[in-house]
C-alpha cells in the first residue's frame, strides 16, 4: 500500500487508520476523542504527516505490542475534513497536532497522501476488516458480470467520447466501469453501498485507488467545484416520485463538482426515471438531450441523458 512508502515501513507491518470508513474522515469523531486524551498526556514516540504546504495532515502513534494485540501504528489524517474548505474537526485537529512534539515528519503531497487513503479503505474493504461478522464470499465473476451488457456500453460511449477527469457515480460493482477501462478511462468511481464496491473491488474492475464508499447526495462535501470534466452514472435507479428528492440532490450534487463546459451523461432503464433527472437537471442550468436508447431486451441503459454544463 501506498502509507507503507509515505511512512517508510515495512509491508509486515500493522498500520490502521482510526477511522472505520473514508467518509467518517470527514468529522474525525474517534480521532478526535482519542487525540484529545493524547494531548493530555502525550506519548514518547509521535510522528508526523506533513503535506506540500508544510502543514501536518496527520499523525502517527506507535503501539507496543502487548499480550492481546500485535504492536501497530495508528494513522490521524485531516486531510478528508480539509477538503474542501477546513471544517471544525479539521481545525481541533490542527490544534491539537500543533501541541505536539513530533519525533520525526514525512513528506507527502496532498494528492499523494488521499490516494493512500482511498487505497487503504478499498483494500481493508476487501480483506472484510471494515464489516463485522461480514459472511458474503465471492461469486464466481461469470455470475456478476454481462458480457452484453458491456458491449453495449461501450457502442453507446462510442458515440459520446468522454474527456479529461471522470467522476462516476453509483458504480455499484464496477459492471458500468468494465468498458470505460476497456476504453482507456481512469474514472473515479463512487457508491454508498459498500458491498457492491468490495464485489467490485474483489473482482479487481474497480481500481482500489480510484474508489470511495460514498454518499452522492454529500459530493461537495469532499469536493471541490468544478473538479470533474465529465459525470457519468449509468442505470440509476429505482427512481420514483416519492424519491425524487434524493435523486435531485444527487444530481444537483455532481453537477456542482462539473467544470463549466463538462459534460454529464447518465442511462436509466425507464423513461419516466429519465424525465425526473431531465427535469432535476434542467433546474441546475444543465443544457441537453434525453435519447431513446431501447432495444428489444429492454433491461439495460434504455434512455440517455447527455448534458452540458454552461460556460460562464
Amino acid at each position: 500500500m501506498l502509507i507503507y512508502k509515505i511512512l517508510g515501513l515495512e509491508k509486515d507491518e500493522n498500520i490502521y487508520f482510526v477511522e472505520e470508513s473514508y467518509a467518517a474522515l470527514k468529522n474525525n469523531r474517534l480521532s478526535l476523542h482519542y487525540l484529545e486524551n493524547i494531548r493530555e498526556c502525550p506519548p514518547e514516540e509521535i510522528e508526523g504527516i506533513e503535506d506540500e504546504n508544510g502543514n501536518i495532515a496527520g499523525l502517527v502513534l506507535f503501539n507496543q505490542e502487548t499480550e492481546d494485540t500485535p504492536a501497530f501504528r495508528a494513522v490521524f489524517t485531516n486531510l478528508i475534513s480539509s477538503t474542501p474548505v477546513p471544517n471544525a474537526s479539521s481545525r481541533q485537529f490542527s490544534g491539537i497536532a500543533g501541541s505536539l512534539r513530533l519525533n520525526r515528519v514525512h513528506k507527502t503531497t496532498c494528492k499523494e497522501l488521499n490516494t493512500a487513503i482511498i487505497e487503504y479503505y478499498s483494500l481493508e474493504l476487501v480483506n472484510r476488516q471494515l464489516c463485522e461478522n461480514c459472511r458474503i464470499s465471492k461469486e464466481p465473476y461469470e455470475m456478476v458480470y454481462i458480457e452484453s451488457r458491456k458491449t453495449r456500453l461501450k457502442e453507446l460511449l462510442d458515440e459520446y467520447r468522454l474527456q479529461g477527469e471522470i467522476l462516476e457515480i453509483c458504480c455499484g460493482n464496477g459492471m458500468s466501469t468494465l468498458p470505460l477501462h476497456d476504453m482507456g478511462y481512469t474514472p473515479l468511481t463512487i457508491d454508498y453501498d459498500k458491498c457492491q464496491i468490495c464485489q467490485g473491488l474483489e473482482h479487481n474492475v474497480l481500481d482500489p485507488v480510484r474508489t470511495i464508499v460514498l454518499d452522492a447526495t454529500s459530493l461537495s462535501q469532499f469536493f471541490r467545484e468544478d473538479t470533474f470534466d465529465t459525470v457519468t452514472g449509468f442505470m440509476l435507479g429505482t427512481i420514483y416520485p416519492f424519491n425524487r428528492g434524493i435523486w435531485e440532490r444527487m444530481v444537483s450534487e455532481a453537477v456542482k463538482l462539473l467544470k463549466p463546459g463538462g459534460m454529464i451523461l447518465l442511462t436509466v432503464n425507464k423513461k419516466e426515471e429519465m424525465e425526473i433527472l431531465r427535469y432535476a437537471l434542467e433546474k441546475t442550468g444543465i443544457a441537453g438531450d434525453m435519447i431513446d436508447n431501447t432495444d428489444g431486451k429492454g433491461i439495460y441503459d434504455q434512455w440517455v441523458y447527455v448534458g452540458y454544463k454552461p460556460k460562464r
